[in-house]
């Protein structure tokens, strides 16, 4: 299998970086190298934990192929506290499923699936360039910049604005829903308009998508939410 090797902070008792190549963003922990995106500070300081993941497709990332010789599917206890630690228990699985059923234990413990643990053997690693890296952290600042604004489309101006557009949004409007950074800004930001749909509901069950209004059609004339991907310019 082939996937993306990052490297995170983890609690204690993890392992720990020997080496940073600050250019690449790239660490070294027990002689296998990962992606370390700088925004969480300096790896050699921290306990560190490798993560392999077939999702992620950014450049920058340190592509990793290996032959797989066993998977684990984990399944935890449930912990009142977050920063409580929790017992694990790894069961070997042929296949892992998309979506794990709880696992009942014969003390009546309900045990919820939290990842899967995987061996790979004959490991190969390729490395980003600088350029790569340099694009991954490009990709990332804009990651962590982008809202998803949920309300009504007059927060947005007079008129609906096209995407690609740069506006301005109050972010404080209580009529606003914003998610999608844990350190959003406050205040009345400039930024890029990426994606804009009036919200409606569709489908037999209770959900709504996003359906694209004509720019400039004034926004007194939208009924109902609309839906904005907003990317706050770096200045703010």
């Amino acid at each position: 299998m082939t996937g993306r090797l990052s490297a995170y902070p983890a609690s204690e008792g993890q392992s720990v970086a020997t080496d940073w190549d600050r250019e690449r963003d790239i660490v070294v922990v027990g002689g296998i190298s990962a992606r370390w995106d700088a925004a969480y500070g300096d790896p050699l300081s921290q306990p560190i934990v490798l993560a392999l993941s077939w999702h992620i497709d950014t450049p920058g990332g340190v592509e990793a192929t290996g032959v797989v010789s066993s998977v684990h599917q984990l399944f935890y206890e449930p912990a009142p506290d977050s920063e409580q630690p929790r017992d694990v228990l790894r069961q070997p699985v042929s296949a892992v499923e998309k979506f794990p059923a709880d696992l009942l234990q014969d003390n009546g413990t309900v045990l919820v699936p939290g990842g899967v643990e995987v061996v790979l053997d004959e490991l190969v690693l390729v490395v980003p360039t600088a350029a790569d890296a340099a694009r991954a952290r490009g990709a990332a600042d804009e990651g962590r910049r982008t809202l998803t604004i949920v309300g009504p489309a007059p927060c947005l101006g007079t008129v609906v604005p096209y995407e690609g557009e740069r506006i301005r949004i109050d972010l404080d409007d209580d009529r606003l829903t914003i998610s999608g950074s844990d350190s959003a800004p406050t205040g009345t930001v400039t930024g890029v308009v990426r994606q804009l749909g009036r919200l409606e509901p569709a489908g037999p069950v209770s959900m709504v998508v996003p359906v694209s209004v004509p720019a400039d059609t004034p926004t007194d004339d939208v009924a109902g939410d609309v839906l904005v991907v907003f990317v706050v310019d770096p200045t703010d």
